[in-house]
Parts: C-alpha cells; sequence; structure tokens
C-alpha cells in the first residue's frame, strides 16, 4: 500500500502536465477587438557607446515614433520616448531613458488603464549579460530582464507586447514571459552578443504596412516578427555573413523562444491577433449632423470585422483540436458574417478603400 501512494501522486502529476496546454489555457481574453480599447506606446532609445550608435538609435526610435501615429492612429498622448541622447530641441522625446524614469513612466500608465488595454513596448541600443541576467543599456544603473519584469506586474489585466531589439535580448526577454504577452527578441541565445540589424528591419516592417502580409490593411506582431526574421537571414545571406543574430518570439507563456515559431504548435497565436492599429472614434458633433450616423456605423463595423478576423485566426489554429465536421461549421458562419459585415462596410465607405476615421483598408476575407 505504501509503494501505491508515490505511484498514484506521479499519475496524477503525469496527467496534470499533459492536460494543460499553455497555448488554450489562458484566464481571460487576450487582445480582444473592442470599442473600448486603448493602445499605448513606449519607446525607450538606451545609452549610445559611440556617436553614430546614437544617431542610429535616435533615428530608428523617431522613426518609429512617427509611423506609430501616421500609419496606425496612435495619439502623441499615448506614445512615450524615452532617449539616452539629450536633445533639448526634439519635442518627441519626453525624457531621459534612465531606471527612474523608465519606473516612473511605466508605474504612471498603471494608474489609468483599463483592463483589455494593449501595451507596445520597443526597446532600442545595447544590450549585455553576464551568462545568466540580461540587462538593457541606459544612462545610469542598467534594467535587467527582472527588474523590467517587475514592473511589467502592474498590469495583470492588460496585454503586452515587448520588442527587445538588442544583442543580449534574449536573456532579457526570457525573463518577461508570461501568459497574455508577445514577446520578441532579435537574438535567441545568451552567446548572441553583438549589436543587431533588427531594429531597422522590424521598424521597416511597420512602415507604410509593409509587413502586411496577408493584405488586410493591417500589420500585426506575427506579421511583423515574420519580415523582420526573414529580412534579417536576407541581410546576412547578401553579404555572405555568418548571422549574429536570430530573432525568436515566445507568446505562449512557457518561456520557450522560438525562431520559426508553428502557432499550430507552441508561439503564434498571440501574436496573430495582436495587430498595431488603433481605430479612431468618430468625431463627435450635434444630433443629426451630416455623417454623424454614417461615421458612427462604419467605427462599429469596423470593430466587427476586426473581432471577426481574429475569431477566424483563433479557429484556423485550434483545427487539429477538432472533428472536420465542427471546424467547418464554425469556420463557415465566421466566413459568411464576415463577408456580410465587409459588404456592409464597402457600401458606407463608399469610396471602396479609405474609411473617414482610420487609415485602415477594406479587409479580404481571411485566409482559413
Amino acid at each position: 500500500m505504501k509503494n501505491c501512494v508515490p505511484m498514484m501522486l506521479y499519475l496524477i502529476m503525469l496527467a496534470q502536465y499533459l492536460l494543460f496546454d499553455p497555448l488554450t489555457a489562458q484566464a481571460r481574453d487576450y487582445f480582444p477587438a473592442d470599442l473600448t480599447t486603448h493602445k499605448y506606446a513606449f519607446i525607450f532609445a538606451g545609452a549610445a557607446a559611440e556617436e553614430k550608435y546614437a544617431r542610429r538609435f535616435q533615428e530608428q526610435s523617431l522613426r518609429l515614433y512617427e509611423t506609430l501615429i501616421t500609419d496606425y492612429g496612435y495619439q502623441p498622448n499615448n506614445l512615450t520616448l524615452l532617449s539616452g541622447q539629450s536633445d533639448p530641441e526634439e519635442q518627441r522625446i519626453s525624457g531621459p531613458c534612465r531606471q527612474e524614469t523608465i519606473k516612473e513612466r511605466i508605474s504612471a500608465l498603471s494608474e489609468i488603464v483599463l483592463p483589455g488595454d494593449q501595451i507596445f513596448i520597443f526597446l532600442v541600443g545595447h544590450g549585455t549579460n553576464n551568462g545568466e541576467e540580461g540587462k538593457f543599456n541606459i544612462v545610469g544603473p542598467d534594467m535587467t530582464g527582472r527588474m523590467f519584469a517587475e514592473l511589467l506586474g502592474q498590469f495583470s489585466e492588460q496585454d503586452i507586447i515587448v520588442v527587445n531589439t538588442t544583442g543580449s535580448s534574449y536573456p532579457f526577454a526570457t525573463a518577461l514571459s508570461s501568459p497574455g504577452r508577445v514577446i520578441i527578441s532579435a537574438t535567441r541565445s545568451r552567446a548572441e552578443k553583438f549589436d543587431t540589424i533588427f531594429p531597422q528591419l522590424f521598424i521597416e516592417a511597420l512602415e507604410n504596412h509593409a509587413g502586411d502580409r496577408d493584405k488586410n490593411g493591417r500589420v500585426s506582431m506575427w506579421e511583423a516578427f515574420l519580415y523582420g526574421r526573414q529580412s534579417v537571414e536576407k541581410w546576412y545571406d547578401d553579404k555572405d555573413w555568418l548571422p549574429s543574430e536570430h530573432p525568436c518570439l515566445d507568446d505562449n507563456g512557457d518561456g520557450l523562444f522560438n525562431t520559426e515559431p508553428d502557432p499550430t504548435q507552441n508561439d503564434g497565436r498571440l501574436a496573430q491577433i495582436a495587430y498595431m492599429d488603433v481605430i479612431k472614434a468618430p468625431p463627435t458633433s450635434a444630433a443629426g449632423a451630416p455623417g454623424k450616423i454614417e461615421s458612427q456605423e462604419v467605427y462599429k463595423l469596423t470593430v466587427k470585422t476586426h473581432d471577426l478576423e481574429r475569431s477566424i485566426s483563433l479557429l484556423r489554429n485550434r483545427k487539429t483540436e477538432m472533428t472536420e465536421e465542427d471546424y467547418w461549421k464554425q469556420m463557415e458562419s465566421l466566413l459568411i458574417e464576415f463577408a456580410r459585415a465587409n459588404k456592409e462596410l464597402r457600401s458606407l465607405q463608399g469610396d471602396f478603400g479609405k474609411t473617414p476615421n482610420s487609415d485602415l483598408t477594406l479587409r479580404k476575407i481571411p485566409h482559413f
């Protein structure tokens, strides 16, 4: 009888392990397409070892800042750019990239965000590691991955995207892994310590929606990651150099990063529904004002198509977990609803391409 107890405990633990699937186990609805969702962004440009790096980090951070406003509808008051390069004349920089400033700005945001809001964090600069812990190099004491993870702990009800584009980003990024977060690292191991080309190519994926693979007028973190990773590979191939960086992604909270993620097997499900674009609410005007009703309807239908795209993506990645009949029954229903909503949106927009309240183009039926 005594020998049976350890065996029973072992079997219970084994069953729990086999039944737990980090891809499907979640406490809430991540990255919803919702009328009430607000999106915020932090851009942290670290300290530079030389003047040429200072210029590069400044240029890249400002490019991303402008892209988020111009191409994705972010408002300046929802954007925070902290820089290790002092420039009193640059109004877009809201402060120095130091430990105390980073903590202050992130904590301030934690006081006003609502459940379901989305926070995008982009790190560009130098990174180092001591073989165990990764560091983001800033003016003054560096920021470690563990310290940054503690700051993100203030956002238990928000969806988080962190893109660390520095060398030695991998050990920093692994400390941030958690459910409801999309974490992208420019490097895949502690050994990859050199400065990276990845930030330039990741920003390029967002600019003018260059990374939009499915041509739906939007760019997800999945698409931006794939664009960046493939562009890194091409960059090294063209120079006939051995790659010193391999971008990787984790979004199921298990801390295991993949350079070639597969949403049906490991990582990518959240990245596919983590979009950057902000849907601007129609301007307020007097009741009955011309165009007010139409603007409201376009706004609601745009959100509806986003939500349907999200549902189609999630269902597509669950195909192997379902019977063929159940899968196609649900998929058919979603596709029909999407087609109807898209047709109605086309009718309201009138000009077959642009909405009066956002830069988004009309939706194509998602691949399934």
